[in-house]
């Protein structure tokens, strides 16, 4: 079983989820919606992260991936990218859609949005129809 992953990276540290979603073809043009909660626990490098937040995927139908994230950083953790991988499950697997990057920051609360450009080989289509896990 494959899984999604999105990887938000922290100084030293990164925190990751298992994405889920259903595909929901509307006349909006959305393919699917991902929702997904950030937690350390998911991680397969063993992070000890604290932040905890929650990310929203919409993949549309001509192949644009929007994201917004949101991550409560009690610590002041320095987060530095947040990426989507595509994986077995267990395995952390390669980076197939970048989110966000540099400059870090060490904010409380964090909030990500865009429209994210998947690696080549990659396709929004393939994110909607990849078996999740967990």
């Amino acid at each position: 079983m494959r899984r999604l992953i999105l990887g938000v990276v922290a100084a030293c540290a990164a925190v990751a989820l298992t994405a889920s979603g259903a595909p929901a073809k509307n006349g909006n043009g959305v393919m699917c919606v991902l929702h997904a909660k950030l937690t350390a626990k998911s991680e397969t490098t063993g992070s000890t992260s604290t932040a905890k937040g929650h990310t929203q995927i919409k993949v549309r139908a001509n192949g644009t991936i929007e994201f917004k994230t949101q991550i409560l950083n009690k610590n002041g953790e320095t987060f530095v990218a947040g990426h989507i991988h595509l994986a077995p499950v267990g395995v952390a697997g390669p980076v197939v859609v970048p989110l966000f990057a540099s400059p870090g920051t060490t904010a409380r609360h964090i909030r990500q949005s865009g429209v994210a450009t998947p690696n080549a080989g990659t396709t929004g289509a393939a994110l909607c129809t990849t078996k999740t896990g967990r």
